[in-house]
C-alpha cells in the first residue's frame, strides 16, 4: 500500500520487516564513546496507492454517494448521487479518507508524498529516534507495535519517539474522517498495516548508515525574525493586526508558539546530512476543499532547506493547541525562488487558504530557520527519559467512538483496571488511554513531549499581564477578539457547564437580562494553566538552554486543555463556540496527567 521516496529501505509487499539483525549495535548503529556525535537519516514515501476514487460531480470535494453502491445515482437510490471506482470488485468504496476538517473527503490525487522521516543520533554510547510522520496523529496502537519490533531487534523501544506533523491534507490515522453517518471509520486498515512496518525500517535503515556529524542550532520567535509574519499589535508590518510570527491564533486568548527550533547537522566534509525543524502550527492552510494528498506547508518548508542545503530535513511539530495555525490570516505571498511577490514596488499579501499560503509560509520558515541556526557548540550528551502518561477518556463522543470501532484502535486496547485514573469509581471514565512523555536531551537542547495538542501557554506559561486576571480589560485587550462584556461579571465556574447565563444590571436599570452572557465566548478567569499554584509550565520544567515542545508523539488523543479553561458543556452535539478543542479531547484531566507526568520526571 506504499511506495519509497528513497530506495535504501525495502520492505517486502507482505508488510513484513526487513531483516537487518546483526550482531553487535542492533542494526550495525555506531554506539562509540568517543565524544564525537553521529547521525542517520532515512525518509520513506507512505503514499498510499489511490485505487479507489470517486466523481465530485457537484465539486464540493466531498464524497456525497453511498459507499456500497459503485453505480451512484444510477442506480436509483435516493442519497447515492456520486460512483466510485470499485478496483476490487466488492461492492464497497475502500476510499483513502482524508484528515481534518469535515468528514466523507476522499483523495483523488497526490500533490506532493506523504512521508515518515527517522533521524537517528548518538553521543558516547547514548542514542535515540526521533521519527516525523506526515500524519493528522498516529494512535498509540499502531505506534507501540513498531517500537516493539525495533526493541525485538535490540534497539531500546523507550529511546523511539514518533512524532505527527497533524497534517490536513494526509490519509485519515485517526477513524473520524470517513463516512460518520454510515458508521464507518475513515481509517483504511490496509493503508494502517503499514505504518509499524515503516517506522521499523525507516529507523533501522536510518541507524545502519550512521556517519559523523557536527551540530549547527538556534532558535528564535518568527515574528521576531521576520516581522512581515506578524501584525502591528504583536510588533510587525503583517496587515492582519493578530497575526503572530505567520500564525493566526483563533482561539482566546491569543498565546501564539511562533518559536522556531532549527538543528543542521554537517558530515565531516562539511556537507549537509540532516536538519531537524520544530515549530508549532497546524499543517491545514491548504483548506478543506482540496483532495489531493499533501503535507500542507511542511512540504515546502521542508523542500525550501533541502533546496538550498541538500540532505535530508525532519519536521517535529510543536505545541499546536488554542489554535495555531495560519488558516485564514495573511502572509506576504513568496515566489518558490523564496522571493517576496510584488506589484508596482509593493509587497503583495495572500490570506485565507491555498497553495500559495501553503507555499508562501514553508519558504518563510525556511528562510527564518537559515538565519536562527548559528549555535556550533559541540553537544556534551543525548538523555532519554520517560514517564507513563494513561489519559482519562470522559469524551462521550469519543467513549461512542471507540464502541463502535470507528477509531483506529480497539476498546480492549484502553487502560481499564485500577492504573487507570478514576476507572470503577467516577461512571464517567471508560477506560484509559495508555501513553506517556519523554523528555529528549540533546546537548544544549531539550524536546518535551506531549501525546496530543498542547496549548502554548501550558508548555511556556501565561503572559504576565493584566487581562489574564481582569475580565474586565479584555475588551480592549490585544489578547481577546472574542470576548463577550456582558460575562464579565460571572463566575467563570457557573459558566463553563452551560451556553448561557443571565446577568443582573446588565443595562442599568436593576433589572436581570436572560441570557445574555454568551459563555462559550468567554475564558477562565484569572486565565491560568492549573488550580494547583505550585505546577510550572512545561518549559520551566525541563532543562537546557534550548527548549521546545514536541507534539502529537508517541500517541494521540485530540487537544490538552488548561484544566481551568476546559468547558464542560461543549460537545460534538451541542454549540462550541470558542471552546472548540474540547469537543475533540479526551478528557478535562488530559491535562493534569500531563503535567504529573513531567513533574515525575524531574523529580
Amino acid at each position: 500500500m506504499y511506495r519509497f521516496f528513497l530506495p535504501l529501505a525495502l520492505v517486502a509487499c507482505t508488510g513484513e520487516p526487513k531483516d537487518t539483525q546483526t550482531e553487535g549495535p542492533p542494526f550495525g548503529m555506531t554506539l562509540k564513546e568517543d565524544g564525537k556525535l553521529y547521525a542517520g537519516i532515512t525518509r520513506l514515501d507512505i503514499t498510499p496507492s489511490l485505487d479507489e476514487t470517486f466523481q465530485d460531480l457537484n465539486g464540493n470535494g466531498k464524497f456525497d454517494g453511498c459507499t456500497n453502491e459503485p453505480s451512484g445515482a444510477a442506480s436509483g437510490r435516493a442519497g447515492c448521487d456520486e460512483p466510485f471506482v470499485d478496483a476490487d470488485g466488492d461492492g464497497h468504496f475502500d476510499a483513502i479518507w482524508i484528515a481534518g476538517f469535515g468528514d466523507q473527503r476522499g483523495a483523488l490525487g497526490v500533490h506532493d508524498p506523504i512521508t515518515l522521516t527517522a533521524l537517528v543520533m548518538s553521543l558516547n554510547g547514548e542514542y535515540v529516534a526521533m521519527v516525523g510522520v506526515d500524519a493528522v496523529g498516529i494512535l498509540e496502537s499502531r505506534i507501540r507495535p513498531g517500537r516493539e519490533l525495533l526493541g525485538q531487534a535490540g534497539f531500546d523501544m523507550d529511546r523511539v519517539v514518533v512524532s505527527a506533523s497533524h497534517s490536513h491534507q494526509s490519509p485519515d490515522t485517526v477513524g473520524i474522517w470517513g463516512d460518520i453517518d454510515g458508521l464507518e471509520s475513515g481509517v483504511n486498515p490496509d493503508y494502517a498495516d503499514t505504518i509499524p512496518v515503516a517506522i521499523f525500517d525507516a529507523v533501522s535503515t536510518a541507524a545502519s548508515e550512521m556517519v559523523e556529524v557536527t551540530p549547527t542550532y538556534g532558535q528564535d520567535n518568527v515574528g521576531a525574525v521576520d516581522p512581515t509574519t506578524s501584525g502591528e499589535v504583536f510588533g510587525g508590518t503583517n496587515p492582519d493586526s493578530w497575526m503572530i510570527g505567520t500564525i493566526n491564533d483563533i482561539r482566546d486568548p491569543l498565546v501564539a508558539g511562533d518559536q522556531l527550533l532549527a538543528i543542521a547537522l554537517d558530515g565531516t566534509d562539511g556537507q549537509r546530512v540532516a536538519t531537524l525543524v520544530n515549530f508549532s502550527s497546524h499543517p491545514e492552510v491548504v483548506g478543506d476543499e482540496n483532495n489531493e494528498l499533501s503535507a500542507d506547508y511542511v512540504y515546502y518548508f521542508r523542500d525550501w532547506i533541502e533546496r538550498q542545503h541538500g540532505g535530508t530535513t525532519i519536521f517535529i511539530s510543536g505545541a499546536l493547541g488554542g489554535m495555531q495555525s495560519a488558516l485564514s490570516g495573511t502572509l506576504p505571498k513568496m515566489d518558490s525562488d523564496g522571493n517576496r511577490v510584488t506589484e508596482n514596488g509593493e509587497q503583495v499579501w495572500i490570506e485565507g487558504t491555498g497553495w500559495d499560503m501553503a507555499e508562501s509560509q514553508g519558504i518563510l520558515l525556511g528562510q527564518a530557520a537559515d538565519l536562527i541556526a548559528t549555535n556550533s557548540t559541540p553537544w556534551d550528551q543525548i538523555r532519554v527519559r520517560t514517564a507513563p502518561v494513561p489519559i482519562p477518556v470522559t469524551n462521550q463522543y469519543y467513549q461512542l467512538a471507540f464502541r463502535l470501532g470507528i477509531l483506529d484502535t480497539k476498546a480492549e486496547d484502553l487502560v481499564q483496571d485500577s492504573a487507570c485514573p478514576g476507572y470503577g469509581v467516577d461512571p464517567d471514565v471508560f477506560g484509559c488511554v495508555p501513553a506517556g512523555v519523554w523528555v529528549v536531551q540533546l546537548g544544549p537542547i531539550t524536546f518535551g513531549s506531549v501525546p496530543g495538542e498542547v496549548f502554548p501557554e501550558l508548555f511556556w506559561g501565561v503572559p504576565d499581564e493584566e487581562a489574564m486576571k481582569d475580565a474586565t480589560k479584555r475588551p480592549a485587550d490585544r489578547r481577546w477578539k472574542r470576548h463577550d462584556p456582558d460575562c464579565d461579571t460571572v463566575d467563570y465556574e457557573d459558566c463553563r457547564v452551560t451556553a448561557r447565563l443571565d446577568v443582573v444590571d446588565c443595562d442599568g436599570d436593576g433589572g436581570v437580562c436572560d441570557g445574555v452572557c454568551e459563555c462559550l465566548e468567554v475564558h477562565a478567569v484569572p486565565y491560568r494553566i492549573s488550580d494547583d499554584p505550585t505546577m510550572l509550565p512545561i518549559h520551566d520544567m525541563l532543562p537546557g538552554t534550548y527548549r521546545a515542545p514536541m507534539g502529537i508523539t508517541n500517541g494521540y488523543c485530540g487537544y490538552i486543555v488548561p484544566d481551568p479553561d476546559f468547558n464542560t458543556y461543549a460537545s460534538a452535539l451541542t454549540e462550541e463556540g470558542d471552546h472548540y478543542e474540547e469537543t475533540n479531547s479526551c478528557s478535562r484531566e488530559f491535562t493534569t496527567a500531563v503535567q504529573k507526568g513531567f513533574v515525575s520526571l524531574m523529580e
